[in-house]
């Protein structure tokens, strides 16, 4: 578990801040200034030009400008322009509930979005499903939560009793153990049921997986590309017969045509790619096994090669269960070492032409490689599947395209089930609606990405580079009681994800909040209602600036930043430590209460993962963790870790714009940047503005295009698809605040309910190009994601 800061940031109110329409209109920006210590640095994307207003005022006066005078010119390539006095940047370390800090006018329309801040969590699989600190006994569960006996528990003797009293929920448990079964680390491992038999490793611990090559033969994969120089392929077969035509060896080019160039297909280099992996595999991975699946306007079975090839064609496309029948029915393929000849053979005979059965291929390799847990099928196409099951072009009615989108939904359910991970491949200048079939890599632990056929071995050799550790996983995230989750479907202080197939990359993340109390609580008296000051959302009032540039100066004047008790921050963090028992030995930051949350010291958290590994076994890992607590913002900013906010940011706000909330995404994108950007004010980390530079200049590539689509929405129908998401005067995120209910669970926070969202999801899906669909499902993988330098 890596956490966004040192610190749990606990309050006691939500705090608020403010997008204006001219910050929202353009989006996220990072400078490109290498010092980046000043606002005059930042470069301001411009937002769309507004109607020109008749008359401007100025001072006491008035005067008659054009339009022309009213649009600004277009900023040149590296011109820094000064921002607004009170841009974001400007005002101030974050506001308070009510506070209209970071509008950029004082007649701009705001969006009041819920502040961002530090309590983050991000869980990486390159390690945890690798068993650790193995423990003899059973785990002992929590009644009520579900939490589990750990090394930071304490048990009390009562009578011939041991009694736990859960630390997450302060539930009574009784138990009957010895002091020795309790887990003495805060990280162990139990097996829960033994390997029965291996699957992707065999006896002698070799690799034995089944890579499933799924290749579109159809007419769209002749196409060419054009490659510098005389280059002789193998697969050429198409190319020498038309050669032959031209007898009397006539000048075939164009006038002014370059020469000295050879044109590769498509299905060229999808055939020397996959030689190529087979050569590699042959050598590294003898034992690993090796299947080749074609489709076009039939389905072609060719498994190791040393069979023969299996065609399936007409009414048999259209049914499932017969091509389920198929594909279990296939020999089991040989060691790669022993069919290396015969597949690369079957391989180089493949020619184009057809449509393109893309759905029953995907079934049938799919079926396949569910044979051996850990397996991989590797989806190579350049075109929109449109015969049998599964086409995504020509549809008759609404209930053929939802079928559609069901049949691959299934197949990614299937692959999960057998540990088989499907990776896409698409072509680059091609329309796949990856949309669609590439939320089944999302789904199974899988890549998807566009490339350019020439560079299909490198794209090859990730794919199969990246093992599927780990089958079946399941995540439980267990937050102390006071504690909730943002964005799940949950009000409890617990939340469970089916994780499916991981491998070293997969990563998951959660933000969790503070249960706060209402205002008659806090004030002790129930019919002494809490004062409360309404401000006006669409204005800022005058002394509002003047405040805000108070705030600005006096942090000016302080060279650390300052706790409530004027302690330099760095001098105060050193009063809490963890100690490895898990327990505080000194009082949470900030003013002290008499309440039960003032008193504590430290949060605890649980992370349980229940996994099944390539040989069968299942267990059950948990680790258990405290963490010290602060009730002031800037503590917890200043010791913020910039890579998990990032890490973060681009899971949870792909994961929105995958349900086709694109509002929600973007603002609680820009939010996160502004906690990132504090902190690298706050802290001496002088790693940290690199880092922030980095990591959010690749999700403002997200964040652009997802504004991008907005705008374009906005252009053609004069409104976005999501003006129901964040219509601002009835906004349940401005006004619900209320706690236990989470105002961050997605059915919570649109208050639309499901039938609203599948609407919205559709829409956007429908609109959404190749590209836009591969950054957003890169999002979700965020190595994937900040590494490939594809993702812009």
């Amino acid at each position: 578990m890596e956490f966004g800061s040192d610190y749990v940031y606990v309050y006691e109110d939500v705090d608020f801040e403010y997008i204006s329409d001219d910050e929202y209109e353009a989006g996220m920006n990072i400078s490109n200034s290498e010092s980046d210590d000043s606002d005059e640095d930042i470069e301001v994307m411009p937002s769309i030009p507004r109607e020109p207003q008749d008359v401007v005022h100025t001072d006491s006066s008035e005067r008659h400008v054009s339009a022309l005078e009213l649009t600004p010119p277009p900023p040149r390539k590296h011109q820094k322009r000064m921002v607004a006095k009170t841009h974001w940047r400007s005002a101030g370390r974050g506001s308070k509930r009510g506070s209209n800090k970071g509008s950029s006018s004082q007649n701009q329309h705001q969006r009041r979005v819920r502040q961002g801040d530090t309590n983050i969590v991000t869980v990486k699989f390159d390690k945890l499903v690798l068993p650790n600190n193995m423990h003899a006994g059973d785990p002992q569960s929590c009644t009520q939560c579900g939490a589990i006996l750990s090394a930071l528990s304490e048990l009390k003797q009562e009578d011939d009793t041991k009694v736990w009293c859960c630390e997450f929920c302060d539930t009574r448990n009784i138990l009957d153990i010895e002091d020795e079964e309790k887990p003495n680390n805060s990280d162990v491992t139990f097996m829960l049921e033994p390997a029965l038999s291996t699957s992707a490793s065999g006896p002698s611990g070799l690799d034995e997986s089944l890579v499933v090559f799924c290749v579109d033969v159809s007419g769209s994969m002749c196409v060419t590309t054009e490659v510098p120089g005389h280059v002789e392929l193998r697969g050429a077969q198409g190319l020498r017969r038309a050669q032959l035509l031209n007898r009397e060896r006539s000048d075939q080019y164009l006038p002014r045509q370059n020469r000295n160039v050879t044109y590769v297909s498509r299905l060229q280099s999808v055939q020397a790619a996959i030689d190529h992996q087979l050569q590699e595999m042959t050598k590294d991975f003898p034992n690993r096994r090796v299947a080749l699946v074609t489709f076009s306007n039939e389905v072609t079975v060719f498994g190791d090669g040393k069979t023969d090839p299996l065609g399936i064609v007409g009414d048999k496309l259209g049914n499932k269960d017969t091509l389920k029948s198929i594909a279990t029915e296939q020999p089991f393929p040989e060691s790669i070492k022993n069919t290396r000849q015969q597949l690369g053979q079957k391989l180089f005979e493949l020619e184009e032409g057809g449509p393109t059965a893309l759905g029953p291929a995907l079934l049938i390799a799919t079926t396949m490689a569910g044979k051996v847990r850990g397996s991989k099928v590797i989806l190579c196409t350049d075109g929109l599947a449109n015969v049998g099951m599964g086409k995504l072009d020509n549809f008759k009615s609404d209930d053929e395209k939802d079928l559609s989108s069901k049949f691959y939904d299934e197949i990614s359910e299937t692959a999960v089930e057998n540990g088989v991970s499907i990776s896409v491949v698409t072509i680059k200048g091609t329309d796949c609606k990856l949309v669609e079939i590439g939320k089944m890599a999302d789904k199974t632990g899988g890549q998807v990405n566009i490339v350019d056929p020439l560079k299909l071995t490198q794209e090859f050799s990730t794919i199969l580079a990246n093992k599927i550790m780990a089958t079946n996983v399941v995540a439980t995230f267990i937050l102390h009681k006071e504690l909730f989750f943002f964005y799940e479907d949950s009000e409890e202080s617990k939340v469970v994800k089916n994780v499916g197939n991981v491998t070293a990359d997969s990563e998951i993340s959660f933000e969790y909040g503070v249960r706060t109390k209402p205002a008659e609580e806090k004030k002790g008296n129930p019919n002494v209602p809490e004062k409360i000051v309404e401000v006006d959302e669409t204005k800022v009032t005058d002394e509002e600036p003047n405040k805000m540039e108070t705030d600005e100066q006096s942090e000016k004047d302080s060279d650390k930043p300052m706790d409530v008790d004027n302690k330099p921050v760095e001098a105060k963090m050193e009063e809490v430590k963890v100690t490895p028992g898990g327990s505080c030995d000194a009082g949470s930051q900030g003013a002290e209460g008499s309440s039960e949350q003032d008193k504590r010291k430290c949060l605890p958290f649980q992370l349980q993962i229940v996994y099944t590994d390539t040989e069968g076994a299942k267990a059950l890992r948990v680790i258990t963790q405290n963490k010290p607590i602060t009730r002031e913002r800037k503590v917890a900013e200043t010791k913020a870790k910039v890579d998990v906010l990032a890490r973060h940011t681009a899971m949870t706000t792909s994961k929105m714009a995958q349900e086709g909330m694109y509002t929600m995404g973007r603002e609680r994108a820009l939010m996160n940047q502004r906690v990132a950007w504090r902190h690298t004010r706050a802290s001496n980390d002088v790693s940290s503005r690199p880092a922030y530079k980095s990591k959010f200049g690749r999700i403002k590539s997200m964040e652009n295009y997802l504004n991008a689509r907005q705008q374009s929405e906005r252009a053609s129908s004069g409104r976005t698809y999501s003006d129901e998401e964040s219509d601002d005067e009835n906004d349940e995120r401005a006004t619900d605040t209320r706690p236990p209910a989470p105002p961050g669970a997605l059915k919570s926070v649109m208050g639309k309910g499901k039938s609203f969202l599948t609407r919205l999801k559709k829409k956007r899906s429908e609109n959404t190009d190749d590209a836009g669909a591969v950054l957003v499902m890169k999002g979700k993988n965020a190595k994937s994601f900040f590494e490939d330098s594809d993702s812009d």
